[in-house]
């Protein structure tokens, strides 16, 4: 268990994992990653943190798959509004409904 904190404990290993890709690529040295802490809609509360990770990744394949700048299109902090939350259960119920077989 990483006893620092779990910004540092990621940080670390995803450096340590991207200088072992570029070794087995044959490369010795190679640039070093450049971190920008993304900005999420931070939740009011502690009963729709699933669905705030569903809406947030909705967001980023919905809206920001060609984004060209990461920190203005992930600079958001307010919280999401309901109808925003609704329209994510909206979106999973209807796919339950619709693709997955309920035994009876």
């Amino acid at each position: 268990m990483c006893k620092q904190s779990i910004y540092n404990c990621i940080f670390y290993r995803m450096c340590s994992a991207f200088r072992s890709y570029k070794r087995l690529g044959g490369q010795s040295k190679g640039t070093k990653l450049t971190w920008i802490p993304a900005q999420c809609a931070q939740q009011p509360g502690s009963l729709d943190c699933g669905y705030y990770v569903m809406r947030f990744m909705y967001d980023i394949i919905m809206n920001h798959g060609n984004s060209q700048d990461l920190t203005k299109d992930f600079s958001r902090t307010l919280p999401y509004s309901a109808e925003e939350i609704n329209e994510v259960k909206d979106f999973w119920a209807d796919y339950f409904m619709n693709n997955v077989e309920f035994l009876a």
